[in-house]
């Protein structure tokens, strides 16, 4: 507790639970409103995550996509959308590839760079955003129909 790990306003993740930090060291405010008191004593013997420390957040999407469907088309879609997004962060530059293949399909994983403060708004709408150009492309997702 010494190293002061996390500040009043910062997202910390502990004990299970996430959100912002609203008094020091014991008051955790979650996402979903719930007011979390959180013992000292715990946090010191306990792992917390400081979500907002360093100001922006990897957000890691995966989407999976038929073997029928162009990576490379694809991959220009995304490239599209992080550059049109102006939550994206040019710094560290986005990175996009394959995760993994299966029988039915390849995966496709995005890591793009955002501020930290309102990172789950940002991902809601950047999802949103993916899914609507991909299928205004004509690109059916592994699984659609």
């Amino acid at each position: 507790m010494l190293l002061k790990p996390f500040r009043v306003g910062n997202t910390v993740s502990t004990q299970g639970q996430e959100g912002t930090v609203i008094r020091f060291y014991t008051v955790i405010l979650t996402f979903n409103n719930t007011t979390v008191i959180v013992p000292n004593s715990k946090l010191s013997n306990e792992i917390i995550f400081n979500l907002s420390k360093e100001g922006k957040r990897r957000m890691d999407i995966e989407i999976k996509f038929n073997y029928g469907v162009d990576f490379e088309k694809v991959k220009n879609i995304v490239l599209t959308a992080i550059t049109s997004f102006d939550q994206c962060l040019e710094d560290p530059p986005p990175r996009i590839g394959l995760q993994k293949f299966d029988a039915d399909g390849y995966t496709m994983v995005i890591n793009v760079w955002t501020k930290a403060h309102g990172f789950q708004d940002t991902r809601l709408s950047f999802q949103e955003l993916l899914l609507k150009n991909v299928k205004a492309a004509q690109i059916k997702l592994s699984g659609m129909t």
